[in-house]
């Protein structure tokens, strides 16, 4: 089953006229590589984010739409707390521990207090 890094980057691909072989080469990987990352069977390093974004010119909407693809397939999301103020990092923290349990009503006040701080 194709993952959704793997819906993506085959829409990429599919704009470009880019094959699964074509796309490897250009990453500088193995088509099979490239290939068991596209259906979940490999984690995807984030530094393919950058290869991608400069092979292909994504916008940055494109780039945070690839981000998220990855951090989904791979099931985790990197936080670098060393890069963090220690505000940033108590918040973080508090997060991580509260999301697992929250119920719909406060995950929509946090969605809501995030797309409000977006716009």
């Amino acid at each position: 089953m194709i993952s959704k890094f793997g819906l993506y980057i085959r829409k990429i691909r599919e704009k470009e006229n880019d094959s699964l072989r074509q796309m490897a080469i250009k990453l500088g990987i193995s088509a099979t590589f490239l290939s068991a990352m596209e259906v979940g069977r490999k984690q995807i390093p984030l530094e393919y984010v950058e290869k991608i974004k400069g092979i292909y010119d994504l916008t940055k909407e494109q780039v945070m739409e690839l981000e998220d693809s990855i951090y989904e397939t791979n099931e985790r999301l990197p936080i670098e707390l060393a890069l963090m103020n220690d505000a940033q990092k108590d918040v973080s923290l508090m997060f991580a521990r509260k999301i697992k349990t929250a119920d719909e009503k406060l995950l929509e006040k946090l969605k809501e207090a995030l797309l409000n701080e977006e716009n």
